[in-house]
């Protein structure tokens, strides 16, 4: 859906809506005789041939801005867009479109905007070069699925070019023109049993940059939710979630075609934000939303196994063997939990893969674009300062009871110690602009150092099984090898426990902002 003004004659800027689904080129001709698509009113199909614009620095890039110039039948549109936010598919994206005599970008013409504001640079301008283009054969159909909801979907196939780089364009966007945005996933969801339909996380320009620099674009870390002292329960719930989401699927293409394993490590801290957000807020939701919660928690579980070896493969192991006298042991050992690594990565993918998957982040999807709050609930329009209190103090007290005798503590007590203290950091730093961000900050740190002891005492007790497991599959030396890191690994538990007592008094200590 655009919605928007027309600030000059010939520019307008509207805020578009849509929903992106990629499918296997080879499926084309299923999509086009999907029944809910089949027997629409169509338009006849468009050719569109665009190039994109950036500095030689990518000053546009770095700023998440794209600007195109557009072949659309007999005219050129120059587009801008930025700003916005895309979590599970649904891109909401600010666009500025500029009518054009010819192909060359025209910069003078564009209206004063935010998003606009750099385009309007003199150097920028001089400075500006082809990075990639499109070639795109689109065609249209105008869905009405529900009284009120219109939705044009236009699927695309064609190419996008950079040099002598290329890449396949496949994909079905659902663009909302009236109507709630959940109908695009209530369509999305009809639509995707049928054939496999993937959401689309990346825009043309995101991929297009991606292939004129060579490079997927690195592990995306968590990025804090912007909470304001006027925000509702409701308000705040969905910038939370959204906030961890979008990381989620930020790292999902790095997982599953790249070979770094900060991607995987990335996308399972963006679904434990994800979680987090649920238990926080478990008050509020529903039981219609346990479905999801399960869905989360089938997610976390099918990619834990992977995240355990690569720690195990790419940090434990060389530490251990830095130590240790195992430069012979070492790397059969290296070798067995390599095979199991690789194992583990290949369930990982499969399982992001499935249609369970996707359809469950369609369902994330559309839970968060629910106006009113996902339960509908009229708790939702509470203050979410108010809400914040009384989650922080509930979890804080949660922390102080599994932490008392925190020397006496087995490491099964630990763990249940280190799961709620994770979940009070992580409150922390949802609200902290609801608080005293300096303070919250200081408690943030003193969190954040009792979730890595505790998570490194958790580490050490998880070690032994997997070198179990791998030694047994591996070559003579593996065994011996693989007990002395077990050894080691107690020995630093034990040390860990022994700087555990002051992190625990620090953080005993701190000041709790939400009490000033």
């Amino acid at each position: 859906m655009r919605t928007g003004r027309r600030t000059r004659a010939d520019a307008a800027v509207a805020t578009e809506v849509e929903l992106k689904l990629r499918f296997a080129p080879a499926r084309l001709r299923e999509v086009l005789g999907l029944p809910e698509l089949a027997g629409m009113r169509r338009s006849s199909n468009r050719r569109l041939a665009a190039t994109y614009y950036d500095t030689p620095a990518l000053d546009l890039w770095r700023r998440r801005i794209a600007l195109r110039v557009r072949r659309e039948g007999g005219r050129w549109v120059q587009t801008v867009k930025g700003g916005g936010s895309a979590a599970s598919g649904l891109h909401r994206r600010l666009e500025v479109d500029t009518v054009l005599g010819d192909a060359r970008p025209d910069l003078s013409r564009l209206p004063q905007h935010p998003v606009t504001r750099i385009l309007r640079s003199r150097a920028v301008a001089e400075s500006l070069v082809p990075v990639f283009r499109t070639e795109i054969l689109r065609s249209l159909r105008l869905l009405e699925p529900a009284p009120g909801v219109r939705i044009e979907a236009a699927i695309d196939r064609g190419v996008l070019r950079s040099g002598r780089r290329r890449r396949a364009v496949s994909e079905l966007e659902l663009e909302l023109k009236s109507g709630p945005a959940v109908a695009l996933f209530d369509l999305a969801r009809q639509l995707a049993p049928r054939l496999p339909l993937a959401l689309e996380h990346r825009s043309k320009a995101q991929r297009g940059y991606a292939l004129f620099r060579g490079a997927e674009e690195p592990p995306v870390k968590a990025q804090a939710p912007v909470l304001g002292g006027a925000m509702d329960a409701g308000e705040a719930f969905r910038e939370i979630a959204a906030s961890a989401l979008a990381q989620m699927h930020a790292n999902e293409h790095g997982v599953v075609h790249g070979s770094d394993p900060e991607y995987l490590h990335q996308m399972r801290v963006g679904i434990r934000r994800l979680r987090s957000a649920f238990r926080l807020f478990r008050d509020l939701l529903s039981d219609a939303v346990e479905a999801e919660a399960r869905s989360l928690r089938e997610i976390a579980d099918a990619l834990a196994p992977a995240r355990d070896w690569d720690v195990l493969v790419t940090e434990t192991l060389p530490e251990a063997a830095a130590e240790l006298a195992l430069q012979q042991a070492a790397p059969a050992l290296i070798e067995a939990c390599e095979r199991q690594r690789q194992r583990a990565r290949t369930r990982a993918i499969r399982s992001i893969k499935a249609a369970e998957y996707q359809d469950a982040m369609m369902a994330l999807g559309r839970l968060l674009a629910m106006p009113g709050g996902p339960s509908g609930s009229d708790a939702w329009r509470r203050p979410a300062r108010e809400c914040a209190l009384r989650i922080l103090a509930h979890w804080h007290a949660r922390v102080l009871k599994r932490g008392r005798r925190i020397g006496d503590r087995s490491s099964a007590e630990l763990h249940r110690l280190r799961i709620a203290v994770k979940q009070l950091r992580y409150a922390v730093e949802f609200f902290n602009g609801l608080f005293d961000s300096r303070r919250m900050a200081a408690l943030r740190g003193r969190l954040a150092r009792l979730q890595d002891i505790l998570g490194s005492i958790n580490d050490a007790a998880s070690v032994a099984p997997l070198l179990e497991s791998a030694a047994a599959t591996g070559a003579p030396g593996a065994q011996a090898a693989a007990e002395s890191v077990v050894a080691w690994c107690g020995d630093r538990a034990a040390a860990d426990r022994a700087e555990l007592r002051a992190a625990w008094r620090r953080f005993r200590a701190e000041p709790l902002p939400w009490l000033e």
